[in-house]
């Protein structure tokens, strides 16, 4: 893992996000612990892991005809505010709270994001 450059991207996607970018966190789908992060939320990374598992096991057990793991998770908040929670690989995930209001969600799923992704996954293998 290539942690500075990690934090170069976050830096780049804080960046992007133009005064948008609440926090994120890049941390373990294993432990829930953030290997880099941006006003970083340990509970949240946590948290949000557990619950990435669980809609990974629902998936599986409700037999529907879906792939075993997800690319990304989007949650949208009436507030104006989305978590976005992308697995990188098979060891990490990438977890995002973003003001929509600030920074569109068109600049986020089209933009930010889809840069990010592959430069991350190359800096953490």
């Amino acid at each position: 893992m290539n942690l500075k450059k990690v934090n170069e991207i976050l830096a780049s996607v804080e960046e992007g996000f133009m005064g948008g970018l609440l926090t994120a966190d890049v941390f373990s789908r294993a432990s829930g612990m953030a290997v880099a992060s941006i006003r970083g939320n340990p509970k949240a990374c946590a948290l949000f892991n557990f619950l990435a598992d669980r809609i990974i096991d629902s998936v599986k057990k409700s037999q529907l005809p879906l792939p075993s793991d997800f690319e990304q998770l989007m949650l949208v908040f009436p507030q104006g505010v989305m978590i976005f929670m992308i697995n990188l690989n098979e060891k990490y995930r990438w977890g995002l709270l973003v003001d929509i209001k600030k920074s569109s969600l068109g600049i986020a799923v089209s933009v930010v994001i889809p840069e990010a992704v592959p430069e991350l996954r190359e800096a953490l293998s």
